[in-house]
């Protein structure tokens, strides 16, 4: 989550939008950010892991994620966590909370982009031949990473190209259904 902050929160989670918020998850497995922004006062009064995860930067406090508290899902999600745990409120469940969408479509939006994810990272895995866990952002750093070092002598290669296409497609996705109110338009009116 970054240093973005919610404003348009509606006060009162509904079930549905508690339900989609731990089966989703991409705000928290380092698949929309690599961290999470703090609010002031907030570091030495966190759970361990995200407190193990805090750093400050330019005057601000954040965590890294993924968060240590995820496993699948959020294993600490009715106690005590950081602000921005709560607060993060995606296009997804603005457009739940509208009616634009049904609980059963945001589920299965929901359903398709972590198994899109994980499709991603397990070719990554197999073109790479890495096993070490990794996250979607940080993969594409290293697909970022690779396409610096490439030259018309020496490409990455179809499968990497292949990759990186798919990775665009699901950022997409990503912006879409799950970044805060506006990004896709901002994107598309470019």
């Amino acid at each position: 989550m970054n240093s973005q902050r919610n404003t348009g929160k509606i006060a009162e989670t509904l079930p549905e939008e508690q339900v989609i918020c731990i089966r989703c998850g991409l705000c928290c497995d380092g698949t929309l950010f690599l961290h999470a922004h703090l609010d002031p006062g907030e570091r030495g009064n966190l759970p361990e892991k995200i407190e193990r995860n805090s750093y400050s930067k330019q005057g601000s406090d954040y965590f890294r994620l993924p968060c240590g508290y995820f496993d699948k899902k959020c294993t600490i999600y009715n106690q005590k966590k950081a602000n921005v745990c709560s607060g993060y409120y995606c296009q997804l469940l603005r457009d739940l909370a509208a009616g634009r969408l049904t609980f059963n479509e945001a589920l299965a939006i929901v359903e398709d982009a972590v198994n899109m994810r994980t499709e991603i990272i397990e070719l990554y895995r197999i073109i790479s031949g890495k096993r070490r866990k990794t996250c979607f952002k940080k993969l594409l750093r290293v697909l970022g990473r690779m396409q610096e070092r490439s030259t018309e002598d020496k490409p990455a290669g179809m499968d990497y190209d292949m990759l990186l296409a798919r990775c665009n497609i699901f950022e997409v996705l990503l912006i879409r259904h799950f970044s805060q109110s506006g990004e896709f338009e901002k994107m598309i009116m470019k």
